[in-house]
């Protein structure tokens, strides 16, 4: 066995699924690796907490890719016994129109519901679902096992196009419109704004096979220390590089770090954000052009929350329920005037003494002038602000689902402070917007021993995430190293 101290030593930077899949890719490829967390807790949006002994998901609420890369990828992590997928439904509520949609599983299904609502549309619907699913096919990423060819592909004219210019072309317009871009608001990018490819990617995961996985972001996390301790990552908590040291060959090699100590590593993996990056890399490796490129890119929106319990007489099922209070998505995704989307998400869940509750997670978005508007923190003008989103979004609850009212005790709210808390230091709900053809801070960076792990650059959430971690372990360990592990965890 070769001596530790003479392995090749990995920094990975954040530990939400991102970082905690590259740290144990980067373990199981036989790197000596060491991950730092800028909070006193692992994990960021996987986290749970509890309210009078109910646990609560702080942001994995639902998922796609079941149905493709996850198990994957959870076997190739060794955690695939922990992650058990839950049955989900989704609907959609457009307050403008009183319409409510409860969408079916798969595209077929999905095109086939809303063409017997549209009718007059159905070359059109059909024609969206059909370049929805040659995108996802023309995606090599979505399969471990594809080839590494196919990983680079050039771009295509669903890179330029956004969204709306697609939209525009089948000439779809009105509440059809806002039906079938509606899942804009799970990435957090306007169709004014949002390339094809991008929506697609996103879109497709959960038309076809939307999921909770039990217990939400906790066997996620469970797992990944598991894993991480199995295979000797040292983890930090409470720490955080401050920035680079040195610029040699284009290379750093050396972080000083908030508590005052320094760190010496061969590479660097940074799954946080492109403007905290940017804070990091050693000034002089970065051009000026690079630098207004990524101070220039735009936040998505930020998230008020509400977290509650249901009567027990409900019977409840596990279901995300999209409500829109506009058909403009760009307005709503802007944070204009009074536009909002809210995602009305519930579970059944065990309390802490095990007994069953049935838990609703209500987000509302808000443009970030709201957080900037808090100079002074959680002051009296912050408190009443965000009673002011509880209420709208009780309301939105109970327009959606008047059966509700009445039966919902509500436990906690939260903010967008409360996101910056936990994944610091922004308080965006999806990083940055992925703006069409414009700069997606994902892979190589200018000191080109470190890495940008990409924060929802290809696909948001957990499985984006995770999405990312793998393709970027494949680039910089090789095809030999990646294809023995693949083999041994998967099978040749």
């Amino acid at each position: 066995m070769a001596d530790k101290a003479s392995k090749p030593h990995s920094l990975v930077v954040g530990s939400g699924a991102g970082g905690m899949t590259m740290a144990v890719l980067l373990a199981l490829a036989g790197r000596r690796v060491t991950l730092l967390e800028a909070t006193p807790r692992v994990g960021g949006l996987l986290r749970r907490f509890q309210r009078q002994g109910v646990p609560f998901d702080t942001g994995f609420h639902f998922t796609g890719g079941f149905d493709h890369a996850l198990p994957q990828m959870l076997a190739m992590l060794g955690i695939a016994d922990l992650v058990k997928e839950e049955p989900f439904q989704s609907s959609l509520y457009l307050t403008p129109t009183g319409s409510r949609y409860d969408w079916p599983h798969g595209v077929r299904a999905i095109a086939e519901c809303l063409s017997r609502r549209f009718p007059a549309d159905r070359d059109k619907i059909c024609a969206y679902y059909q370049a929805e699913q040659d995108v996802f096919a023309s995606t090599p990423m979505f399969d471990l096992r594809c080839e590494a060819g196919r990983l680079n592909p050039s771009p295509s004219e669903y890179d330029f196009l956004t969204l709306d210019e697609f939209l525009d072309r089948l000439g779809i317009a009105g509440e059809l419109r806002t039906a079938l871009a509606a899942n804009a608001t799970c990435h957090g990018t306007p169709p004014g704004e949002c390339s094809v490819n991008h929506h697609f990617r996103i879109s497709h995961g959960l038309d076809s096979h939307i999921a909770k996985v039990r217990h939400g972001g906790r066997p996620l996390l469970t797992g990944f220390l598991r894993e991480a301790k199995r295979h000797g990552v040292a983890i930090r908590t409470g720490v955080a590089p401050r920035r680079g040291l040195g610029l040699v060959d284009r290379n750093c090699h050396q972080v000083e770090c908030t508590d005052g100590s320094t760190i010496a590593f061969d590479d660097a993996f940074l799954a946080i954000h492109p403007k905290a990056i940017l804070e990091l890399l050693p000034p002089e490796s970065v051009k000026a052009y690079y630098r207004e490129q990524i101070t220039g890119l735009p936040e998505t929106c930020g998230f008020f929350t509400l977290y509650g319990v249901l009567d027990a007489s409900l019977d409840v099922e596990p279901r995300l329920t999209s409500c829109l209070n506009s058909l403009d998505l760009n307005r709503i995704l802007l944070g204009k005037e009074a536009a909002s989307a809210t995602g009305i998400v519930t579970a059944t869940e065990q309390t802490a003494a095990g007994r069953r509750v049935q838990t609703l997670t209500a987000f509302a978005c808000t443009g970030l002038d709201d957080a900037q508007a808090w100079p002074r923190g959680r002051d009296a003008a912050y408190q009443a602000d965000k009673a002011a989103a509880e209420k709208r979004i009780l309301d939105t609850i109970y327009q959606a689902h008047p059966e509700y009212e009445g039966r919902l005790t509500v436990l906690a709210t939260s903010s967008p402070l409360t996101h910056r808390d936990f994944v610091p230091p922004r308080a965006s709900a999806y990083g940055v917007r992925q703006c069409a053809g414009a700069l997606r801070l994902f892979g190589r960076l200018p000191a080109r021993n470190w890495h940008a792990i990409g924060q929802s650059a290809l696909v948001p959430g957990v499985l984006g995430a995770m999405l990312v971690s793998f393709l970027l372990f494949r680039q910089v360990v090789g095809e030999e190293t990646y294809q023995r592990l693949l083999n041994s965890c998967l099978g040749a």
